[in-house]
């Protein structure tokens, strides 16, 4: 699970034409599946990931299966698709939700695009 979060978020820092979207970002994701989850962190045009401790607690929200997680992350499939689905809850304001599905979507994993070249 921690794994395909850092691969998410390695992808997205080599891919500059998707950083502006979070240029002015200020959000905190809390990322959970199956009991395991990670805060991934959007500030000022960076991003980082925390482990989610207990006494920490984000702002907004997505919970769901690991295979559904790996999904959206992958950007194999939309983040409000698998929300519709009920394959994720996703606690966060529409705006939100269409920020992220944009993060998600658009970044790809650098070994899908090995494939493809």
């Amino acid at each position: 699970m921690i794994e395909v979060i850092l691969d998410f978020v390695h992808a997205l820092k080599n891919q500059a034409h998707i950083l502006p979207l979070i240029k002015h970002a200020d959000l905190q994701v809390n990322i959970e599946a199956n009991g395991i989850g990670a805060i991934m962190v959007f500030y000022n045009g960076e991003i980082s990931v925390q482990a989610a401790e207990k006494e920490q607690l984000a702002r907004y929200k997505i919970t769901g299966s690991q295979d559904a997680i790996k999904l959206l992350l992958e950007g194999k499939e939309k983040l409000r698709e698998l929300e519709q689905s009920g394959s994720l809850k996703v606690n966060t304001p529409l705006r939100t939700s269409l920020l992220l599905e944009s993060l998600f979507y658009l970044t790809k994993p650098d070994h899908y695009l090995e494939k493809i070249i």
